[in-house]
């Protein structure tokens, strides 16, 4: 009677512990130390199709037959005989198992595997982890992030060369030919060895990134250039494929500037101590001296120190590199295709190749917007935004990206007032606040999307820095979620904080989100405690203009052309830029000057040649656009000037940059628009 009741309480206690283990919204598998299965739970059951009862008692191998379970298996061995925890998950597509969500797709997962019990260990606990929707948004994420990479490439101060696995350069960015002395096409094909006198420090870079055995650290080399002159220059290197081919690509940065000072930190360092060495034997009056060397020895350690400060930020270009090349496929696979085509005489694929091209150029547009959306130097373009319709755009979107277990409510006020903000930036801003809301119910709960008109007085604003009182709209979105701490609220705006896991975020949503507010003249703020949910409000100041229509970019053939003799001075630096100007121009019946510096076009300003327009990059060598325009100005003071600008600060600080007679479009830009702007600009 006795062991009867103790069966029964066992078996009430086995019966508790597996109602406990199908309540887990997880996947839950115990083996024995012989590696069988002991318990199954519902949602594995649910996921594989397999029931309990035939689960137990069989190895995993026996259960998913003809599955490659050779990263799981050692994993669970791991956990049986040396009581390891392991992480299993598979970094390209998360399916060790072959598992299926409710609507029968593919289930991605991790799986961890846990000792069971202390030392013998008594068996080993499977945790199997749905991270399906979090792929998905990585990936989504990734693919929105890769068109970053183009502009930076192209404006990096860094030479950055892609070589084959022979070594023969495939690509080359400006700053390379000004490097080297060599034209694109000298370039392109050319064994990257030849470049350098330190041939066996350049082969052993190659090898290493080829092998996935990279230094760690820079390596010094010492390029000659075309004219003869050496060169010297830190190399880093990084692997990546293309199908079957690899492909290494190279940062080299100029180091000749820091070696000069070096040498002059060490001559100024020996006779430093040369001095300290007579000391005793001088009159105050060279101990005053010494002193004052000493001063500039500090001063030199600085700059130095600033130097090398300088050299570490620009170490960021070399860590995109890798990603950037794919967008960098995009455009000269496209025109390469361009090129053929026209010469087989097959013309009637060119329009697919050529918007090919410009969607990867497009994308890299794209790219210096966002990376400077952070650091509050991006170039918005503002119009007036109602704000309502916007997210009701957006609703489809939004009920996606929160999936089936978060609510998601829009709470729209009548009656709303216009704002004048970049409406891609809203969406963005508004988008990653709902990711993070989600990301902050993993259990699922409401989300509320509400915009309302707001009144901030004088007492907010004197509490919060940056602010000026007056009607603003506000956008708020809360969510019902964990919540935060004060001292997580205190650094949420901070760049690159964040408090997911390693690898599930950057750190720069919220800080973006920030800066865009504070750039368009608003504020975000955050109200939340812990377990209670978090709110984030964006005031984006009111706009007593009216709705604006959106400007089409005309073809070129719909710019009205050149008046009889009107003549346009172009003042590019960059060769490639100043002939497609250039060319536009002509086609539209207009007289050409060009020049590539500040000398060369003031030497034409201050002739009798005609100039009706000057056309001038901001950023020249020697003297720059707007120290041109001011020179001339004193012969001509009423000329006209349409600069370019590709440093988004400079497009942010137009409307104090710029004098009567002038007018700013940032690169890159079409050359339709361009073509408008001249025509807008001379016959006002």
């Amino acid at each position: 009677m006795k062991q009867r009741r103790v069966d029964l309480i066992s078996s009430d206690r086995d019966k508790a512990e597996d109602a406990i283990l199908d309540a887990i919204n997880a996947g839950l598998i115990v083996l024995d130390r012989s590696e069988r299965v002991t318990h199954w739970n519902a949602w594995m059951e649910a996921a594989s199709g397999h029931s309990p009862s035939f689960a137990q008692g069989k190895l995993v191998t026996d259960i998913f037959s003809g599955v490659d379970l050779k990263r799981l298996t050692p994993a669970i061995q791991a956990a049986l005989t040396s009581g390891a925890s392991t992480i299993v998950t598979h970094a390209i597509n998360p399916s060790l198992l072959p598992l299926k969500t409710r609507s029968k797709t593919l289930l991605l997962h991790d799986i961890t595997v846990t000792p069971v019990g202390a030392s013998p260990v008594a068996g080993c606990l499977m945790l199997i982890t749905d991270v399906t929707m979090a792929v998905k948004r990585e990936r989504y994420l990734r693919d929105r992030q890769n068109a970053r990479y183009d502009a930076v490439v192209a404006n990096a101060a860094d030479v950055i060369i892609t070589v084959d696995e022979e070594g023969l350069i495939q690509f080359a960015n400006p700053a390379a030919l000004s490097q080297f002395g060599y034209s694109n096409a000298e370039l392109l094909g050319k064994s990257a060895a030849e470049l350098f006198e330190t041939r066996d420090e350049w082969r052993g870079t190659l090898q290493g990134a080829l092998a996935n055995s990279p230094s760690g650290q820079p390596i010094d080399l010492i390029a000659r250039r075309k004219d003869g002159t050496p060169s010297y220059l830190e190399a880093s290197a990084s692997r990546w494929t293309s199908g079957t081919r690899s492909f290494v690509t190279v940062i080299l940065r100029d180091v000749n500037g820091r070696r000069a000072t070096d040498a002059a930190l060490r001559k100024s360092e020996t006779e430093a101590r040369s001095a300290a060495a007579a000391l005793t034997e001088l009159n105050r009056t060279l101990e005053q001296r010494v002193q004052e060397r000493t001063a500039q020895l500090m001063q030199t350690e600085d700059a130095l120190r600033q130097s090398q400060k300088m050299e570490a930020i620009g170490q960021l270009t070399g860590g995109i590199a890798h990603d950037f090349n794919n967008l960098l496929q995009g455009i000269t696979g496209g025109l390469d295709l361009v090129k053929k085509r026209v010469a087989q005489g097959r013309f009637s694929e060119l329009d697919r190749f050529i918007s090919g091209a410009m969607a990867s150029a497009n994308r890299a547009s794209a790219l210096t917007h966002r990376l400077l959306a952070f650091s509050r130097r991006q170039p918005l373009a503002p119009t007036a935004v109602q704000v309502n319709p916007l997210l009701a755009s957006m609703e489809e979107l939004l009920h996606r990206t929160l999936g089936e277990h978060v609510h998601l409510e829009l709470v729209t006020a009548a009656g709303l007032w216009l704002t004048k903000c970049d409406p891609n930036q809203l969406e963005n801003a508004v988008l990653n606040l709902v990711i993070n809301a989600r990301d902050a119910m993993p259990d699922g709960g409401t989300l509320t999307v509400e915009t309302q008109n707001s009144q901030l007085d004088s007492a907010y604003a004197a509490l919060h820095q940056d602010i000026e009182c007056g009607q603003y709209v506000c956008i708020s979105v809360k969510d019902t979620g964990t919540g935060m701490s004060a001292a997580t609220i205190a650094k949420a705006f901070e760049p690159f904080f964040t408090t997911k896991p390693l690898g599930r975020g950057t750190g720069l949503g919220l800080s973006m989100i920030y800066g865009f507010a504070k750039q368009s003249g608003g504020h975000a703020n955050i109200h939340s405690e812990l377990g209670t949910g978090t709110t984030v409000k964006l005031y984006l100041p009111r706009y007593n203009g009216d709705v604006e229509e959106a400007d089409l970019i005309p073809d070129l053939s719909d710019v009205q052309s050149a008046h009889t003799n009107e003549t346009v001075l172009v003042v590019e630096d960059e060769f490639v830029v100043r002939e497609l100007i250039v060319e536009v121009l002509k086609e539209l019946g207009y007289s050409t000057l060009e020049a590539e510096d500040g000398p060369a076009s003031l030497k034409i300003l201050q002739s009798q040649q005609r100039v009706d327009l000057v056309i001038s990059d901001i950023g020249l060598p020697g003297l720059n656009g707007r120290q041109i325009v001011e020179a001339a100005r004193v012969t001509r003071p009423t000329l006209k000037v349409l600069f370019m600008t590709g440093y988004a600060e400079n497009a942010a600080m137009a409307a104090g940059f710029l004098e009567p007679g002038m007018s700013m479009i940032t690169k890159p830009f079409a050359m339709e628009a361009l073509a408008s702007r001249v025509r807008e600009i001379l016959e006002k």
